[in-house]
C-alpha cells in the first residue's frame, strides 16, 4: 500500500468522548432508557475517567478539567482525534479490563519513527537518500504530522527542525502511536479482503 493511501484508511473526525465511552462499555447500541439507566449508574464517570487517564496517560485532574457530565465538552479537539484512532484500532474495549485495574500503556510513537513508517517504509536506500535530501521533505514531514495529529503547522514547526521534532508533547505520541495501530487493524481488514 501506497503511503498517501495509508494516511486515507485513517479516520478523518473526530470521536465524541461519551460515544467513544459508550462503544468502550459496550452500551452504544442500547436505548435511550437504558443508556440512561448505564450512565447515571454511580461509578460510571468515574471508571470514564479512568478509562481517559488511561488512554491518554494523563492525570485525573486533567480529564476532570474537560468537563462535569459524560460529554467532556473541553476535551481538545486532537483528544477527540485520538479516540477515533483509537476505535478504529479496536483498542477498547479488547483493553478494557487492564485499562480498569490500572495495567494499561497506551502507546507511544516517536515523530521521527512515525515519519519513517509512513514516508520511507518500503523504500529502497537510493529513494529512501532521494526523498530524504529533497528540498520540500521537511514540509512533507510537519504537513503528515499535521494531518494525522489534526493541529496547527506553526506547533508542529516549534517542535524541532529536524525529523525528530523532540519538543513534541507526550500526548502527541500516543495519538502517533494510536495512529499506526489504526492503520494495521486496516491493513488487516484489507489483507483478509484481498485473501
Amino acid at each position: 500500500m501506497k503511503n498517501c493511501e495509508i494516511l486515507q484508511s485513517l479516520p478523518k473526525e473526530g470521536l465524541e468522548p461519551r460515544q467513544f465511552l459508550r462503544y468502550c462499555f459496550g452500551i452504544a447500541e442500547l436505548t435511550p432508557e437504558e443508556l440512561l439507566e448505564e450512565e447515571t449508574d454511580s461509578q460510571y464517570r468515574k471508571k470514564c475517567i479512568t478509562v481517559l487517564c488511561a488512554v491518554f496517560d494523563v492525570q485525573r485532574p486533567t480529564v476532570r478539567k474537560w468537563g462535569s457530565d459524560l460529554n467532556f465538552d473541553g476535551m481538545p479537539n486532537y483528544c477527540k482525534v485520538s479516540l477515533a484512532y483509537i476505535h478504529a484500532a479496536e483498542i477498547v474495549p479488547n483493553q478494557l479490563k487492564s485499562i480498569l485495574r490500572g495495567e494499561y500503556n497506551a502507546p507511544q510513537v516517536d515523530a521521527q519513527t512515525f515519519l519513517e513508517k509512513i514516508l520511507l517504509e518500503g523504500l529502497t536506500e537510493q529513494q529512501v537518500l532521494q526523498t530524504v535530501s529533497h528540498a520540500n521533505f521537511r514540509t512533507t514531514c510537519v504537513k503528515t504530522l499535521t494531518q494525522v495529529l489534526h493541529i496547527g503547522t506553526k506547533s508542529v514547526q516549534d517542535w524541532g527542525q529536524d525529523m525528530s521534532f523532540r519538543k513534541m508533547p507526550t500526548i502527541h505520541k500516543h495519538t502517533l502511536g494510536y495512529a499506526l495501530a489504526a492503520i494495521s487493524q486496516a491493513s488487516k481488514a484489507w489483507d483478509k479482503q484481498a485473501a
